[in-house]
C-alpha cells in the first residue's frame, strides 16, 4: 500500500497520519495479519505518482507491505536491540507517584 497526504497539511496532520498508520497496522494485526511501514518510499515521489497516476498537490507518506509473515524465512527471526525508553526520554512530573 502507498499512504499519500494532501502537501498543504501542516505537521500536526502528519501526526494524525502517524497515529492512524499504527490504527491500520494494529487493526491488520487483530485480523492474522502482519505488516511493515517502509518510509523509503517517500524518497521517489514522482516516480509513485507517475506509476499510480496520483494527483497532484499529495506528498507520500510511506508504503506498507501487508500480508502473512513467512515464519519459517531466516529474516523474519532477526532480532534488533532496543534502545531503553531511559535512553531517549524524560518523564517529569511523576515523582509523587513513583
Amino acid at each position: 500500500m502507498i499512504f499519500t497526504i494532501d502537501a498543504r497539511l501542516k505537521k500536526y496532520s502528519w501526526l494524525d497520519y502517524g497515529l492512524f498508520l499504527q490504527t491500520v497496522m494494529i487493526a491488520a494485526r487483530a485480523r492474522g495479519l502482519d505488516t511493515c511501514a517502509q518510509v523509503s518510499f517517500a524518497r521517489y515521489p514522482g516516480i509513485i505518482a507517475d506509476h499510480l497516476d496520483l494527483a497532484a498537490g499529495h506528498d507520500v507518506v510511506c508504503g506498507m507491505s501487508l500480508g502473512y509473515a513467512d515464519e519459517s524465512a531466516v529474516i523474519n527471526r532477526l532480532e534488533i536491540p532496543r534502545e531503553s525508553v531511559d535512553g531517549f526520554a524524560s518523564f517529569a512530573g511523576f515523582e509523587e507517584y513513583a
